[in-house]
């Protein structure tokens, strides 16, 4: 069964590489959704192959219900299977000045719900830089029946960073190792 593990986890980090360098939102999106599937096949793997019997054996859910970032992952997959909202839309494509170094950046949302970047200058003169930033996956809270999973803290957009989802993706497929290695080689 740790095989079959090992396998799911594979494919996330498959679907992990072609979010990273996802360079529009439908390729971005597509990956997101592999990325799910995979990392919670993945943990439901693990879990089949502990042994209920054992007094000690503690499942992966518990573990992920105590780590905002995982818990997000975790109804993020249920909402994108059983949901009627997108977890992730699209955060426009926009073109950023000055943004790397010499200036502390900033997002705030404008009057009518637009994205506005901010660029503050840390020094008094600070190097000219202008970066393209691609259309990417901008998380969104998930609405359950009884509960909003919100966007964990830490990964809301910051402009110059891993973009959000590949940052969660790339946390959730560190946890997923670890349970994969923690059961051993049968």
């Amino acid at each position: 069964m740790s095989k079959a593990a090992r396998h799911s986890a594979e494919r996330a980090l498959q679907a992990y590489d072609a979010l990273a360098v996802a360079e529009s939102y439908p390729a971005a999106k597509a990956a997101w959704e592999d990325f799910l599937i995979h990392w919670r096949r993945g943990l439901n793997r693990c879990d089949a192959f502990g042994s209920r019997s054992d007094v000690h054996y503690f499942r992966s859910i518990n573990r992920v219900r105590l780590d905002a970032a995982l818990a997000y992952l975790w109804a993020a997959r249920n909402a994108d299977e059983h949901g009627l909202a997108s977890v992730a839309t699209m955060q426009e494509a926009a073109i950023s000045i000055g943004a790397l170094g010499g200036y502390e950046p900033g997002v705030r949302t404008g009057e009518s719900g637009e994205v506005i970047y901010t660029f503050t200058p840390t020094s008094d003169d600070p190097p000219p830089f202008l970066a393209f930033l691609p259309e990417h996956l901008r998380l969104e809270p998930i609405v359950e029946r009884t509960r909003t999973v919100p966007v964990p803290p830490g990964y809301d957009y910051d402009v110059g960073e891993v973009f959000p989802a590949v940052a969660l993706a790339r946390h959730g497929l560190e946890f997923l190792t670890r349970e994969i290695t923690s059961l051993g080689d049968p």
